[in-house]
C-alpha cells in the first residue's frame, strides 16, 4: 500500500515545484513584489575600472580600443606610460530605498571573484576585495534593498566575438550564464538589472530559462525584481519592470510598472575627472523628474558615479543630501503612493495618491480609484506663480474638502463655491514653506470626474511606446545606450565635444 501512496503523493506535489515556465507569457504573468513599487526611488552606481581614467565615460575602453578615437589615445599617451593597457587601470583603485551596483559592465571586469573571470576581477587585481559583498553588507545594514546590474555581453571577450562570428553559444555557456548564477546564489540581489543584451536574441542569452529558474528555485524567488533587457527586441515588452530606454519618461500612466533610469551627471554614467557644476542636474530638475515619474506609476533610478576610490564627489553628495531632505519632508506623498486617476494638470502640477483603507484593493494596481472619504490626493506644485493663485482643474470640491501643505501644520485657504479647487498661497510667508523649489499640497475629502486613465492606452501601439521622442528626456543632453539593430551605437556626440580641449 505504501508503495502506491508514495508516487501518488510525489506526483501530487510535483506541479508546485515549477510555477513559471520558460516562455514570456508565463514569465510576464509573475506579479512584482510589492516592495519595489513602494520604494519609488533608487540609486544606481556605475563603478568599475573606467572610474580610474575617469575620462569620457564608462565607455572609455570602447572609444580607446574599439573606435580608436584619437582623443582617447592622446589622453592615455599623456597621462600613462607607454604600454599601458586597460587592465592596468584596475590596479589603481544616497532618500533611496534601493541600490543597484554595476557588478560587471561591458568591459567584463567583475566586482566579485568570479570563477569565470580569472585575473579580471576585483579580488585578483586592483582593490583585492570582493566589492559586491562589501557594498551589499553596507547597503543592507541601512535597510536598503540591494540589487546588481549585470552586462550580458563583454566587448572584447574572445568567446563572445567568436560566437558572433560563427553563430556559437560558448560565451553564454561558459561565462555569462554561470556568472548570473554566481551573483544570485552568492549575493541574493533583490534587483537584477540586465543590460548589454542588444547584440543577440533572448534565446542566445538563455534569458527565459534563467528567469524561470530565478522565479521558481533561486534563493531570491519571493522578492527579486528584474528589468526588461533580456535580448534584442525584448525591452519594453517582456521581463519585469519596463525601462524601454534610458531617461524613459512617457508623461502618462502605463499599464505595467516601469522605471526611469537617468544619471546625475548629464554627460556620463561613470565618473569623469572633468566634471563641471553645470553638468550636474539641479535640485529642481531632480524633483521634476521624480514627480513626473511617480505620478505616472514609475520608479526613478538615479545614477551616481563614484571616483576610483569609491568616494562620492562633493557636488554629488550635496545634491543627494538636498534631494533627500526634500523627499523626507514630502515622504507621505512619495513612498507607498500610487498614481491617481489624473496624472497632471499641465506641466507644473502632478498628482499621487494614498488610500486610507486599501486592504480590498489589489496591491499590483497601477492607480488608486477616487473615493471622497478614503482617497488622499497629493498635488506636487513645481512652480508657484507670483500671484500665489493656483488652479487644480482635476480636483473637485466637496463640502468637507481640506487642503494643507505637506510637512507643515498650515491649512491652505481655497475659493468655495466653485467646481474645481483653486488655492491662494500669497498670504503664506515664504519662510514658512518647507521648500522654495516645490511645494506639495495634501488634499482630503475631494472629488473628481471618474475616468480610467488606462483606457486611452487600450489601442496604443507598443512600437510608439518604444520610440518615445527625446523631448520627454530631462534635456537635450540626454545620453542613450546602444539599441538593438546597431553594433555598439556611439553615445551622443556631446560626450566627445565635452572633452575637447580638456585633456590638459
Amino acid at each position: 500500500m505504501s508503495f502506491i501512496v508514495v508516487p501518488i503523493l510525489f506526483c501530487f506535489f510535483l506541479p508546485a515545484l515549477s510555477i513559471y515556465k520558460p516562455n514570456w507569457d508565463s514569465i510576464d504573468s509573475r506579479p512584482l513584489p510589492n516592495w519595489y513599487d513602494e520604494a519609488k526611488f533608487g540609486i544606481f552606481s556605475h563603478w568599475g575600472v573606467y572610474s580610474v581614467p575617469a575620462f569620457g565615460s564608462e565607455w572609455f575602453w570602447w572609444y580607446w580600443k574599439g573606435q580608436r578615437d584619437a582623443k582617447f589615445e592622446r589622453f592615455v599617451q599623456k597621462h600613462y606610460p607607454n604600454g599601458t593597457t586597460y587592465a592596468d587601470f584596475a590596479k589603481s583603485s544616497s532618500g533611496a530605498r534601493y541600490f543597484v551596483l554595476t557588478s560587471k559592465h561591458h568591459e567584463g571586469f567583475t566586482l566579485w571573484p568570479s570563477a569565470t573571470s580569472w585575473n579580471w576581477n576585483a579580488v585578483d587585481i586592483g582593490p583585492h576585495r570582493d566589492l559586491v559583498k562589501a557594498l551589499s553588507d553596507s547597503i543592507r545594514a541601512q535597510n536598503i534593498h540591494f540589487g546588481l546590474y549585470f552586462s550580458l555581453f563583454d566587448w572584447f571577450h574572445p568567446l563572445f566575438l567568436n560566437d558572433v562570428k560563427k553563430h556559437r553559444t560558448d560565451f553564454v555557456q561558459t561565462v555569462s550564464y554561470p556568472q548570473l548564477l554566481e551573483i544570485v546564489n552568492g549575493y541574493h540581489p533583490e534587483v537584477i538589472w540586465s543590460d548589454g543584451d542588444w547584440e543577440q536574441p533572448d534565446t542566445y542569452w538563455r534569458s527565459k530559462e534563467f528567469l524561470a529558474w530565478l522565479y521558481n528555485e533561486s534563493p531570491v524567488k519571493e522578492k527579486v525584481v528584474v528589468n526588461d533587457r533580456w535580448g534584442s527586441g525584448i525591452a519594453g515588452k517582456h521581463g519585469g519592470f519596463l525601462t524601454y530606454q534610458d531617461h524613459y519618461d512617457p508623461g502618462h500612466l502605463l499599464a505595467r510598472k516601469w522605471e526611469n533610469c537617468l544619471t546625475l551627471d548629464k554627460r556620463s554614467w561613470g565618473y569623469r575627472r572633468y566634471l563641471k557644476p553645470s553638468d550636474v542636474l539641479s535640485l529642481a530638475e531632480l524633483i521634476n523628474q521624480l514627480v513626473r515619474t511617480i505620478s505616472c506609476g514609475g520608479n526613478m533610478l538615479l545614477n551616481v558615479g563614484p571616483d576610483h576610490t569609491g568616494r562620492i564627489v562633493p557636488i554629488f553628495e550635496q545634491r543627494l543630501r538636498e534631494f533627500g531632505e526634500w523627499m523626507n519632508v514630502n515622504s507621505e506623498a512619495i513612498y507607498g503612493s500610487k498614481a491617481w486617476i489624473h496624472q497632471s494638470d499641465g506641466p507644473t502640477i502632478w498628482y499621487t495618491s494614498q488610500i486610507r483603507n486599501a486592504t480590498e484593493l489589489s496591491p499590483s494596481r497601477m492607480f488608486n480609484p477616487q473615493d471622497t472619504f478614503n482617497t488622499i490626493v497629493y498635488a506636487f506644485v513645481l512652480s508657484i506663480p507670483r500671484s500665489g493663485r493656483i488652479n487644480f482643474p482635476s480636483v473637485h470640491l466637496s463640502d468637507k474638502t481640506v487642503v494643507s501643505i505637506v510637512g507643515t501644520p498650515i491649512k491652505v485657504p481655497y475659493r468655495k463655491g466653485g467646481t474645481s479647487l483653486s488655492v491662494d498661497l500669497s498670504g503664506i510667508p515664504w519662510q514658512d514653506l518647507p521648500s522654495t523649489v516645490s511645494v506639495v499640497l495634501k488634499i482630503e475629502f475631494a472629488a473628481t470626474s471618474h475616468v480610467n486613465p488606462l483606457k486611452k492606452l487600450a489601442g496604443s501601439n507598443e512600437e510608439e511606446e518604444e520610440n518615445i521622442s527625446e523631448e520627454n528626456a530631462i534635456n537635450d543632453e540626454k545620453i542613450s545606450r546602444p539599441s538593438g539593430g546597431r553594433r555598439y551605437r556611439q553615445m551622443l556626440e556631446l560626450v566627445s565635444a565635452a572633452e575637447e580641449g580638456e585633456e590638459e
